[in-house]
């Protein structure tokens, strides 16, 4: 073979892997690209799952319901506060943030709000809750204390009427006040808020206590913020007993607000005549029986006990069933809430 001839054969043999070179780059460059694409579109093909009944029902409720629960019970509150605590013929402190700020505004002849003070006491102690209680609870509760404040300084500045006049019953005034701030609160608690002050000191306190009941600490701070009001209003004992009257109004409207409509009376009773007892108070009362074999250690006799929720309504007619059986007693016990279906 030639030289020239192995030349060409050269020259030929490199265009060739130069030509499948470039051909393989350009597969590679189109494989390449493909998965890009690809993913795109399975980008887009993902859609956001349809949310449950449940999920929406919270949604509602965290968004809609809660805020205007919220609204209402700051509305009261605020509205409480100027119609009936610092009316001239009433002037008394309810005990709590409030208390304090319905004091200044007495000392400073109203020319300092109970808003301001409310919202300034307020701040610190709603930060504390945001860091070491429940986030939900500190930023619902901010909301409160703000709408609260900022209605205690509006009705204040646009002369919002007040309890007040030659005829004015401060009793009555201080009832009123204590049934409307019962409903606020109950609203309040309801929503997962609080009106701030004394409710998160003695949520802190319960956080570091947790044997004790979170209520003695309430009613221990707000007693302290009653007495005070002694010396502040200068009439006597009336405040005191003003405000008093108010959080026990307040305190059994809440209550009954909160667990009254669920309350119910648990009968236990101890029987010989299971059967009969348990057909007359199903049929009579509406309410199913529980019965649990049992011994009577005295006399090491079989008993049977019967357990029975019903309505306080109805507790005359069930005694009266009782008083027909013979060898049978019962106990009672109230109970606060019922849970469940109610049978």
């Amino acid at each position: 073979m030639s030289e020239t001839q192995q030349n060409e054969n050269i020259e030929a043999a490199e265009n060739g892997q130069t030509a499948q070179t470039e051909t393989a780059a350009a597969t590679a460059a189109v494989v390449d690209s493909q998965p890009k694409a690809d993913g795109k579109k399975s980008k887009t093909k993902k859609e956001k799952k349809p949310l449950t009944p449940e999920q929406k029902k919270k949604r509602i409720r965290n968004f809609v319901i809660v805020p205007i629960m919220i609204l209402v019970a700051s509305f009261i509150r605020s509205f409480c506060v100027q119609v009936f605590m610092t009316s001239p013929e009433l002037n008394f402190a309810p005990g709590g943030v409030t208390g304090i700020g319905t004091m200044v505004q007495f000392m400073t002849n109203d020319k300092f709000s109970a808003g301001y003070t409310n919202i300034l006491i307020n701040i610190p102690l709603i930060i504390i809750a945001f860091i070491f209680l429940n986030k939900g609870f500190a930023i619902k509760t901010a909301c409160a204390v703000g709408l609260s404040s900022g209605g205690m300084v509006l009705m204040k500045e646009f002369n919002f009427p007040q309890y007040s006049g030659p005829n004015v019953e401060p009793v009555l005034g201080a009832i009123a006040c204590g049934v409307l701030g019962g409903i606020a609160v109950a609203i309040m608690i309801r929503a997962g808020a609080s009106n701030g002050g004394t409710d998160i000191i003695a949520a802190l306190i319960q956080r570091k206590y947790q044997a004790a009941g979170i209520t003695w600490f309430i009613m221990g701070l707000d007693a302290i913020v009653v007495l005070a009001s002694y010396f502040v209003y200068k009439n006597g004992m009336t405040p005191v007993f003003m405000s008093f009257t108010q959080q026990f109004s307040s305190a059994m409207v809440g209550d009954v607000i909160l667990t009254g409509f669920k309350s119910a009376i648990k009968y236990e009773i101890i029987t010989d005549s299971p059967e009969e007892l348990s057909a007359e108070l199903i049929a009579k009362l509406r309410h199913s029986v529980t019965k649990i074999d049992a011994m009577g250690m005295y006399a090491h006799s079989d008993k049977a006990l019967l357990i029975c929720v019903i309505h306080k309504r109805q507790v005359s007619e069930f005694n009266k069933i009782l008083k027909k059986y013979d060898n049978t007693f019962a106990y009672v016990t109230s109970t606060s809430e019922v849970l469940g279906k109610f049978y």
